[in-house]
């Protein structure tokens, strides 16, 4: 009998020829003030400085607990309405939100307890259709306080049904059908209450603030320091040139040492929330729970819209566990993964198992999909402390059973539709990688072992430009300084002249 790791990378091969003109995964510094302030903390309590491991740059003891901060209360005037409740949570993490931005409320007449926030954010792009993009921030009150839940991009009027996948069913048809202007001639339900917005009373929420992106060395010994402080400064360097977020963390697997920028901001995952459902599925299958042979039948649910081919599949498909393993992370399918996500117990298994690995600030929030909330806190989201901790124990056999994570470093080193980490490396050092993008958002993140370097690096961005090709430069880059950080000597620099 073939070794399973052996039949799924063949297999990765065979699926990888089939549908190789897919294109790409669709997973698809904005400090506030002027640049160089350090500005007064928002009503979130938030400050613009760098992360609190940032004090003391290196040392030979690893990092103790972080001192846990308590989010301040939320105002009543974040409760008593639905625009109130929208702008409290969009405003302190979406840069260039004002009170100005809260376009529209719309409230449900099939369930009033239900009501849509529609906000627009700065520096986007109209839709192909000339309409103004915005955030549809869908709250729900319960016991008179207003609370949001879930939030899309409204950007694609002629493929509407494929933004609400995220919605799960939760907000009510007339707040979906009455997104676009355009659509309401097709709308089968009567049009939602629009509701009259002060802005004047809206909380004082905001200004979006974040980290200043300063490196990070923790736990980093004197022989090392030299060359690893200047592999955190220049990836420092090249993130504060960067047109959006981005953060970074790397550890070195055989000193256990770690370094980065911004390592403990939240970003959206898109697709890299994958690693902890691979890791689900494998421990199930330690555990005699599951198989890779075993069939698994795809159902209504599971559809979105975004990367792979099983969107285009009927509901009652069935395919192999191993299958779905398989397109889940060489093609980055959305189906497959929500089908997994489901047949190893839902979203609180995966989150429970992140937990397990480490990971104490990842959720999965939402079925996989296309789509893109207006915050990461309304969507699936993580630290690229957190990927990078849950990858350092699939390198350390650790996840799962030695055998299961060497089939999760096999699949992972399969995934060729995942360059962006590889572009940093030379030529012939591959990693282990899984990338993810959305709107403005570009991961990738991967275990390396080649030329006496063993490491894992995290990157994660959010905010960015629209151009994809400037994402995949700067973790490209980054993954470059990683890399010169890793060496057992620092690179030569030539002489000048």
């Amino acid at each position: 009998m073939f070794p399973i790791a052996l039949i799924l990378v063949a297999l990765a091969g065979g699926l990888y020829l089939l549908n190789q003109k897919q294109g790409g995964i669709l997973g698809d510094e904005l400090l506030a003030g002027a640049p160089g302030e350090e500005p007064a903390q928002n009503a979130q309590g938030k400050v613009a400085r760098a992360d609190a491991s940032s004090r003391k740059e290196s040392s030979d003891k690893k990092p103790g607990k972080k001192a846990a901060t308590q989010p301040p209360p939320v105002p009543e005037s974040a409760k008593e309405t639905a625009a109130g409740a929208a702008y409290w949570m969009v405003a302190p993490e979406l840069p260039g939100v004002t009170p100005d931005s809260v376009r529209a409320a719309y409230r449900s007449k099939i369930d009033p307890s239900w009501a849509s926030v529609h906000i627009t954010a700065p520096d986007e792009s109209s839709i192909p259709s000339g309409e103004e993009p915005y955030y549809a921030v869908f709250v729900h009150e319960d016991g008179g306080d207003w609370k949001a839940e879930k939030s899309i991009r409204a950007d694609e009027p002629d493929y509407a049904a494929n933004e609400v996948v995220p919605l799960e069913g939760k907000a009510p048809k007339d707040l979906l059908q009455y997104l676009y202007e355009r659509n309401v001639f097709a709308a089968k339900v009567p049009e939602p209450k629009q509701l009259d917005i002060d802005r004047d009373a809206l909380p004082d929420a905001g200004p979006a603030l974040f980290p200043k992106p300063e490196p990070i060395l923790e736990g980093v010994p004197d022989s090392e320091r030299g060359q690893v402080e200047a592999a955190a400064r220049k990836a420092a360097e090249r993130v504060g040139e960067y047109g959006g977020i981005a953060g970074i963390y790397a550890q070195d697997l055989d000193e256990g040492y770690s370094y980065g920028v911004r390592p403990d901001e939240t970003f959206f995952t898109a697709s890299v929330i994958k690693i902890p459902v691979m890791v689900a599925v494998y421990r199930k299958v330690d555990e005699g729970e599951l198989k890779f042979s075993q069939e698994v039948e795809i159902k209504d649910e599971d559809w979105a819209a975004g990367a792979g081919w099983l969107q285009w599949k009927d509901a009652g498909t069935k395919q192999t566990v191993g299958d779905l393993l398989v397109l889940m992370m060489t093609q980055s399918d959305n189906v497959a993964t929500n089908a997994l996500v489901r047949t190893v117990g839902g979203p609180d298994h995966i989150n429970e198992v992140a937990r397990s690995l480490g990971a104490k600030n990842t959720l999965l929030y939402q079925k996989l999909s296309s789509e893109r909330a207006a915050v990461p806190s309304l969507d699936n989201r993580s630290t690229p402390r957190d990927m990078g901790l849950m990858l350092e124990k699939i390198a350390t056999n650790k996840a799962a059973s030695p055998k299961s994570c060497g089939y999760m470093r096999d699949l992972m080193h399969t995934d060729e539709l995942d360059w962006w980490l590889d572009a940093g490396l030379p030529q012939d050092v591959d990693s282990a990688n899984k990338a993810g993008w959305l709107y403005k958002v570009y991961n990738d993140m991967g275990i390396v072992n080649a030329d006496g370097r063993r490491y894992v690096v995290s990157i994660m961005t959010k905010y960015g430009p629209e151009d994809v090709n400037e994402g995949e430069l700067l973790i490209e880059d980054l993954s470059r300084a990683v890399w010169e950080g890793q060496a057992e000597e620092a690179p030569e620099v030539a002489p000048e002249g």
